[in-house]
């Protein structure tokens, strides 16, 4: 499953090259508990200029650093191994974070009824889908 998150360079290169990158100097939090989706989102995000942080990959480690740090926007999974992802974002939508929900297993129609002024994008996303609702988020 891995594989179909992974980063394409020559795709990816038009919101990566010289000083304009898409989020540049973007705080953004990755929650995933999947190590290998979690590092290429974070290595996708990197490369357009974001700063990372996580990645989170349980539900209490993102309820602490959604409380206790500031982002712009974060990229969430839903299904979490120890829950489900809402109670961080909800701090983190008080908090005037954007908010991105990364799932393949959650109802879309159901989250985009509930939060939204979210970015919802379902698994597997291209790495330019990705960024891009990163973009929005971080950036409305």
């Amino acid at each position: 499953m891995a594989k179909a998150h992974l980063w394409n360079k020559k795709r990816h290169a038009s919101m990566t090259t010289g000083r304009n990158k898409l989020l540049d100097g973007s705080r953004v939090l990755v929650v995933e508990d999947d190590p290998f989706i979690a590092l290429d989102i974070m290595n996708m995000l990197r490369e357009a200029g974001a700063q990372t942080r996580g990645p989170a990959m349980s539900l209490a480690r993102a309820l602490e650093l959604a409380a206790t740090e500031d982002f712009d926007c974060a990229i969430l999974d839903v299904m979490l191994r120890d829950g489900l992802v809402f109670p961080a974002a909800s701090i983190l939508r008080q908090k005037g974070v954007g908010l991105v929900f990364y799932t393949g297993q959650y109802n879309l129609e159901d989250l985009k009824r509930d939060w939204p002024a979210a970015q919802v994008l379902l698994k597997p996303a291209t790495s330019e889908q990705l960024v891009q609702a990163a973009g929005a988020a971080c950036h409305p």
